[in-house]
């Protein structure tokens, strides 16, 4: 009982934390932002960029790293394999299980890999006033969301979308970024398991599109492919289970991959390489769901294992 309420004050000076952590680091961002936009000396414009602006997502996973001590500490077990760099450029791809995967994320690959980025729906911008347009002033991509009957309607939003992707690809030209690409398109539940009868047990279907777009667009700076694998294997936790730390444990797995010849082309108008895409995205995703299904059956005691003695580079 003792310990249950100790755990939930915890958890309330975690969220207290998380959010003023955000709210300071947002409007940081947003106020540099602005005097970068007058400042008439690009050279100038870039340093800042460069210098603080760029580095802003990396002290804010930081920050997060620490707040999770307070009640996630020897809750992780984190294995993964490749020589992974700061300062290239990757493409990242992942099951969705939960808002926290964000979180996850951050942690395990902060200091490791350049900044995470990911693609946000536009109506982040006023949902998240403070945090969504920080991230617009990042680089971070926005896209409208299109439902696949809209699509059918009108086959023009598709175009739409891929370009908005191609013309995102250009932008994170300018700093080393990992552009996170989460397949499923949507967070996992079964009852979105069995309306789209997935041959997996515990992923959805992999959509292949997008990632093949950005391999197409940045194959001449991308280092690889960073396959991740997040698995909660009691149950995934709620936000407030998460601050809490009422939970078993988080299991992460990752490998660098490369991205080979076979991988580049044209993915809308070529149907062997699109047919090619995916089987590759579906032989990744049969691994890692095998991954997974051990991962719930073993269920081993909770300890977070040093990645370095694993062989992980730092």
């Amino acid at each position: 009982m003792a310990d249950n309420m100790i755990r939930s004050i915890l958890g309330v000076i975690s969220l207290f934390l998380y959010a003023l952590t955000t709210v300071l680091l947002a409007v940081t961002i947003l106020c540099v932002s602005l005097i970068v936009c007058i400042i008439p000396v690009r050279k100038w414009r870039f340093a800042i960029q460069k210098n603080f602006l760029q580095r802003t997502p990396s002290w804010y996973s930081t920050i997060n790293s620490l707040i999770m001590r307070i009640n996630t500490s020897g809750k992780w077990d984190i294995l993964g394999t490749g020589q992974l760099q700061k300062n290239n450029w990757y493409v990242m791809i992942s099951n969705h299980r939960s808002w926290l995967d964000i979180l996850v994320l951050d942690r395990v690959f902060n200091k490791k890999i350049p900044p995470l980025k990911f693609f946000m729906k536009k109506e982040l911008l006023w949902q998240l006033p403070f945090a969504g347009l920080a991230c617009y002033a990042l680089g971070y991509p926005f896209m409208s969301r299109h439902s696949h009957a809209a699509i059918r309607k009108n086959p023009q939003l598709k175009g739409q979308d891929v370009a908005t992707t191609k013309k995102a690809c250009q932008r994170l030209r300018h700093f080393p970024t990992t552009l996170i690409n989460f397949l499923e398109g949507t967070r996992f539940t079964e009852k979105k398991k069995e309306r789209q009868q997935s041959p997996f047990q515990h992923l959805l279907k992999p959509h292949a599109g997008g990632i093949a777009v950005v391999m197409h667009e940045l194959q001449d700076i991308l280092a690889g492919v960073v396959s991740v694998t997040i698995c909660y294997p009691n149950k995934t936790p709620s936000v407030w289970e998460f601050v809490c730390g009422r939970f078993e444990k988080i299991v992460v797995r990752y490998e660098l991959l490369p991205i080979t010849p076979d991988l580049i082309g044209d993915y809308y108008d070529d149907r062997n390489f699109r047919a090619h895409m995916q089987q590759w995205l579906n032989e990744i995703w049969k691994k890692n769901d095998v991954m997974i299904e051990e991962q719930i059956l073993q269920k081993p005691a909770c300890s977070e294992r040093s990645e370095r003695n694993k062989g992980v580079l730092q």
